[in-house]
């Protein structure tokens, strides 16, 4: 929140925080999935390939071509990063509540199965903005756009050493450890301020024009 008075008007009526909460995820549900994603993406593949046969072969590319390359691109990409928020809201969500149980002596899970993520945002971990230096590192190295994979595998090499022990909690929801997990929402908040091209065909991260 952006101040104490904020805070308040939650403190006094919690119930107006589960009603952002809802509203948050519904705007981003919203933007998450389309019936024809399969589509859209079999229709950029396809003339991602006849641009670039264009371009091997001398041939001008008509403009109308690039800019259906441009919208389709655009749109797939806002619905992996409105996909990707929803798993972070979801793995905070997850945090919050095994700590509110935490305090109200519940517990969670037993001694015995309970999982180390659940002490996630008490344990110290890489400070996003090193995460960030480290995404713009590695795809300076990589030419400036690579695939996700192909990043994460070169930050890692990068942090070799240097991971903290909340670096290292696996997250079930997303089948990874919380620094590829944090990295790929910091990228996510990179294409809203222009380090990253909002862009970039799926799977793809890319440096903006002026980190290039």
């Amino acid at each position: 929140m952006s101040n104490d008075i904020d805070i308040d008007r939650f403190v006094k009526d919690p119930s107006l925080l589960i009603e952002l909460c809802h509203e948050v995820i519904d705007r981003l549900d919203s933007g998450a999935e389309d019936p024809k994603t399969r589509e859209k993406e079999a229709q950029l593949r396809e003339i991602a390939k006849a641009v670039e046969k264009l371009e091997k072969m001398g041939v001008a590319v008509p403009d109308a071509l690039r800019a259906e390359k441009t919208r389709l691109a655009a749109q797939l990409g806002t619905q992996a990063q409105a996909k990707q928020a929803l798993q972070q809201f979801a793995d905070e969500l997850d945090a919050i509540t095994k700590d509110l149980n935490t305090r109200l002596g519940r517990g969670n899970d037993p001694p015995t199965t309970k999982k180390p993520r659940g002490k996630r945002s008490r344990t110290p971990k890489t400070d996003k903005k090193v995460l960030r230096e480290y995404i713009i590192q590695a795809l300076k190295r990589l030419g400036g756009r690579a695939k996700v994979s192909n990043v994460i595998e070169d930050m890692g090499r990068q942090l070799d050493g240097q991971l903290l022990p909340g670096d290292l909690e696996w997250r079930e929801s997303t089948g990874e450890y919380a620094w590829q997990n944090n990295a790929k929402w910091e990228r996510y908040k990179m294409t809203q301020d222009g380090t990253l091209r909002s862009d970039s065909p799926r799977g793809f991260w890319e440096l903006g024009e002026e980190h290039q």
